[in-house]
């Protein structure tokens, strides 16, 4: 609950209801303002005020009411809201200078909520990307891929967010349940720019080894089956079911946490992409010396010019990397890296029925194990 209160979602809300709240002391004040004025002007016979009275009554008290609160509701929100406004052209400057390399630059926020942790984040992504540059790590032309592509995608959301709340403030004839309404979308969007800057960053430490593989044996097939319950009310939202076919036990020497991050990125992508089918099908099963992991699909087919790409971060040509669907772009890279350093490989292949996505892990030589199927 205290990590709610400090949301920029809460704190608009809270800002909305203040200002509304505002408005209606200050109509309040105007009212009784006009009607002691009223019944001293009626004794001195002002006609003038006697008409206002009269049009008053024509067009009804709480309509009048509506003609003083809503602008003013308008105005105190405008006025209690204008830090944000601050914090969100601190922002688009902060990655302005990112997309010219300027990697020096930090942005100051003590707002408390996330706007703080994405300018804190935006520091932090210039300082690794200034020590990546100086180290040498990116060629040239990745470098400015980079740039380019962090530029993009963060100023997708950051563009939404903007143009919402733009739209709040200056449309004066916005319901309160509309202004929620597009409050929650700018909400949204913030927090996809979030999770877009710390996958950066997840990227950014697997690459630079700053985090570290904790092995341990677990049980793959195991580790599937918990993923496809936690995953079904996503697979639900998308009208897929999951189908599980599991050797158990399947043992493997990996990083529990890291390795349920490319399986879950894989059944994402799968139920982001597989709507035009049924199922996702969830398989584990050994195969020599190695343990294989497999999450198949039945959607629309990957083109077989994408399948050699779909694991490179700077690539955005195919359908499981456009922004447009709800991902970032980077799940598939990151999937790759933490295989990679489990000394595995990861792969895809793709006809008219089906696509599937493919891991394979070092075994650890234990004796033949027992299929289980659920459907």
């Amino acid at each position: 609950m205290p990590r709610a209160t400090r949301s920029f979602r809460f704190r608009m809300i809270v800002l909305l209801a203040l200002s509304m709240g505002l408005a209606g002391l200050a109509t309040y004040v105007a009212y009784k303002l006009l009607q002691a004025y009223y019944t001293s002007s009626v004794r001195l016979e002002d006609e003038s005020v006697v008409r206002l009275r009269q049009f008053i009554r024509y067009v009804g008290d709480f309509n009048f009411f509506l003609f003083l609160f809503i602008p003013l509701a308008v105005l105190f929100f405008y006025a209690l809201s204008s830090p944000y406004a601050r914090y969100f052209k601190q922002i688009s400057g902060g990655i302005r200078a990112l997309a010219e390399g300027d990697f020096e630059r930090r942005i100051e926020i003590r707002s408390g909520d996330e706007f703080q942790s994405i300018a804190e984040d935006l520091g932090q992504a210039g300082e690794k990307l200034r020590q990546a540059v100086q180290r040498g790590d990116f060629a040239e032309s990745s470098k400015d891929q980079l740039v380019l592509n962090l530029a993009h995608d963060l100023r997708t959301p950051l563009t939404s967010v903007v143009g919402y709340l733009d739209y709040v403030l200056k449309d004066d004839g916005l319901t309160p349940e509309q202004k929620r309404h597009y409050l929650g979308i700018a909400a949204n969007k913030a927090q996809r720019l979030e999770r877009l800057i710390d996958e950066l960053f997840e990227v950014t430490r697997l690459q630079h080894g700053q985090l570290p593989l904790e092995r341990a044996e677990l049980d793959l097939a195991e580790l599937l089956s918990q993923l496809s319950e936690e995953m079904q009310p996503l697979f639900e939202k998308n009208g897929l079911e999951a189908r599980l076919e599991l050797a158990q036990p399947l043992p493997v020497q990996a990083d529990g946490d890291l390795l349920a991050r490319v399986f879950e990125n894989l059944a994402v992508n799968a139920a982001r992409y597989g709507g035009d089918g049924r199922y996702v099908d969830f398989r584990c099963f050994a195969e020599g010396d190695e343990a294989v992991a497999q999450i198949v699909n039945y959607g629309s087919r990957i083109e077989p010019e994408e399948l050699p790409h779909l694991f490179e971060m700077f690539y955005t040509g195919d359908k499981s990397r456009q922004s447009s669907s709800g991902g970032t772009g980077i799940g598939l890279f990151i999937a790759r890296n933490i295989v990679e350093r489990h000394g595995g490989t990861i792969s895809a292949r793709s006809d008219i029925v089906r696509t599937i996505f493919e891991v394979r892990l070092p075994g650890t030589g234990t004796p033949k194990a027992q299929v289980l199927e659920k459907v």
